[in-house]
């Protein structure tokens, strides 16, 4: 049974965030989308790692931009798996799952648009990926460069104005910190076409509070425990449907 849902860096609760072992098993586990953080290494290839630098989740020290990709794969993330890039993570899901691709720090990089959205068209997976950022200057750039592919501004509350932001950028995708939905503007978003994503959604009190928000799209770590919920709560809404 495939979970709509999305799996945040992976399956961080069990896996090093955004390392192929963590992507597998979020597709292995049957969710929907994975999603992933880029920046750009010194010869410009978009890898995937959450912060700039690489000292919190490798053996070793710096930032991504000031090294080139041969020598990040050189470094080790859990003494076991290396950082991966942007093309080994898309050729894992390719056909299987939808990429949700955050664009991460873009003012340290002077091409990271242009070189995602390279990568993304080389794996022929426009349909199976979306672009999201804080950076709506970014998504802007990204638009100009592609009338097909989809982006989504990344927020931290529901606001009037994003109405005006979606159109503007002519977004499929708002992505929202999970305390940052608004009742009154789930409905015209719904209305619009435009896919709300909730982020990050652990705790299973979290998970309840979204059941009013059918049409919302989860962004979790706790993958296994948002199946379980998943699952207990399908099994409930059948045995009322044949009370």
């Amino acid at each position: 049974m495939s979970i709509r849902g999305i799996g945040h860096r992976g399956y961080p609760a069990k896996y090093p965030e955004n390392t192929m072992s963590s992507f597998h098993a979020a597709i292995e586990l049957g969710f929907t989308h994975i999603e992933l953080d880029v920046h750009l290494s010194k010869d410009g290839i978009p890898v995937v790692m959450h912060d700039y630098k690489i000292d919190r989740m490798t053996n070793g020290s710096g930032e991504i931009k000031n090294y080139n990709l041969d020598e990040l794969k050189q470094f080790k993330i859990h003494e076991k798996e290396t950082i991966p890039t942007l093309e080994e993570v898309l050729y894992l899901a390719k056909n299987k799952v939808t990429v949700s691709i955050e664009m991460k720090n873009t003012k340290l990089y002077d091409s990271l648009e242009e070189n995602v959205f390279q990568v993304i068209q080389q794996m022929e997976m426009l349909d199976q990926v979306y672009v999201i950022s804080f950076n709506h200057h970014s998504l802007m750039k990204l638009r100009s460069l592609s009338k097909d592919i989809k982006i989504g501004p990344l927020v931290n509350k529901m606001k009037r104005s994003h109405f005006r932001l979606i159109n503007k950028l002519n977004a499929e995708y708002l992505a929202v910190k999970h305390d940052g939905i608004r009742d009154k503007y789930v409905k015209r978003f719904d209305e619009l076409g435009v896919q709300v994503v909730a982020w990050t959604v652990n705790s299973i009190e979290q998970m309840q509070r979204f059941n009013k928000y059918p049409s919302i799209l989860i962004t979790t770590d706790e993958l296994e425990r948002y199946k379980n919920f998943k699952s207990s709560n399908d099994i409930t809404e059948f045995n009322k449907a044949i009370v």
